[in-house]
């Protein structure tokens, strides 16, 4: 593929302008000179040069972290947080082998998934472990920094989205550009969480005076690539491609956080240990289920392109998860008649290990303000019929296993 970029013009004072020459990273030129550690060290040390907020503005002013961080998939590169508590998964790749980039973008996603298990104080102390600090490295990275900010807010933000599995994960390096289309159509395939996904060229041009200049480049464009916001993957919740994501972000945000916000003043649950779920900025509400539950999460969602909102419960996959919903399917029948509405389950020779219930009504359209009150009252009333029928048992279940 043609690069879409032109080499950079260095215009020396009283001198003739001239063309920087590329170096090529992933090139045997380059092997003895440049590898992924000093790639690695380039990006930790000079965060501001990656382009993130063309990516996603959401995880702009991302301070570095630490490099390094064990989780049980592997070594993540370079961790990132901003001050408002999102995190950034950055993978430093130099593709001299062509086939090496299934496997690297398979890593990243199962980084991604590592981390979604994880809570604050599991971050906490890797981070640790990978600095060598004590306390609350990731705190006091970020406020050193930032200067002074909300830090129970930064802290309730860091544990919602590893929760909610919700990371800007970055591969960042060179030869990337050929693979663009089997990378994106991977993560697409492959993806079930909800993060954002970025490649990041780094192109590196040799300097009269032996120095380098690096520019970073989103491969983003939409002849090259579409930026894939993932959500929790079902029969309706897919990926959005970078110009689905991007309409209207700001309306569709706003929409979004004003419908959740008076759907969470109408739900009335009546298992009152159920924690008051917080208002989001896109298309899914999240409602906690008990620890230790194969990854159950129970979604309300609308979903705009279908006309649909539901109530999903919905597993990780895994040995733990295949326990937990085979011990409900057992209970099908008492659920059902306990549930008292219609509602789909898994099929018993479905095997792809995405275990599910779903309970979904469809409208002609769910941002008329005339199906409103009906949608809140769906919502709400799906809701607290899968609370109970659901948290209960499940917690039951894990306690006897």
């Amino acid at each position: 593929m043609a690069s879409q970029f032109n080499a950079p013009i260095l215009i020396p004072h009283g001198s003739d302008p001239q063309a920087l020459q590329r170096i090529s990273l992933s090139g045997d030129e380059a092997r003895a000179y440049y590898d992924e550690a000093w790639l690695q060290r380039l990006v930790f040390e000079h965060a501001e040069t990656l382009p993130i907020d063309e990516i996603d503005r959401a995880y702009a002013g991302a301070v570095p972290i630490c490099t390094e961080l064990w989780t049980p998939a592997g070594a993540i590169d370079v961790l990132y947080a901003t001050p408002q508590g999102k995190l950034v998964v950055l993978e430093a790749k130099l593709w001299r082998n062509p086939e090496a980039r299934r496997k690297v973008v398979g890593q990243v996603l199962d980084y991604a998934k590592e981390l979604s298990r994880w809570t604050y104080e599991d971050l906490q102390r890797e981070i640790n472990r990978a600095t060598g600090s004590h306390g609350d490295a990731l705190l006091d990275k970020v406020v050193e920094a930032s200067g002074d900010m909300d830090r129970t807010a930064f802290i309730d933000e860091v544990s919602r989205s590893l929760r909610q599995g919700r990371f800007l994960i970055l591969i960042c390096g060179d030869g990337i550009r050929e693979g663009v289309a089997m990378i994106t159509d991977f993560i697409q395939r492959h993806g079930t969480l909800q993060f954002t996904f970025g490649l990041v060229e780094m192109a590196v041009y040799r300097m009269p005076n032996r120095g380098l200049l690096v520019q970073p480049r989103v491969l983003a464009q939409s002849l090259i690539v579409k930026r894939t916001v993932v959500s929790l993957e079902s029969e309706g919740l897919v990926a959005l491609d970078e110009d689905e994501a991007e309409e209207d972000l700001d309306d569709f945000a706003k929409y979004c956080l004003r419908f959740w916000t008076e759907l969470i003043d109408r739900l009335k649950l009546d298992d009152t240990s159920v924690p008051r779920p917080k208002p989001t900025r896109g298309g899914t509400l999240f409602l906690k289920m008990p620890k230790g539950s194969g990854g159950a999460r129970l979604i309300l969602y609308c979903l705009k392109k279908d006309e649909q909102v539901g109530v999903l419960l919905v597993f990780s996959p895994g040995p733990l998860a295949d326990r937990v919903f085979e011990s409900l399917r057992e209970d099908r029948r008492e659920i059902d008649e306990e549930l008292e509405v219609p509602i789909q389950w898994t099929p018993e020779d479905v095997e792809d290990g995405k275990h599910r219930v779903q309970a979904y009504k469809n409208f002609p359209d769910i941002r008329d303000p005339r199906y409103r009150d009906d949608i809140m009252a769906f919502l709400a009333d799906r809701a607290n019929r899968f609370v109970n029928a659901f948290r209960a048992r499940i917690e039951r279940i894990v306690e006897e296993l």
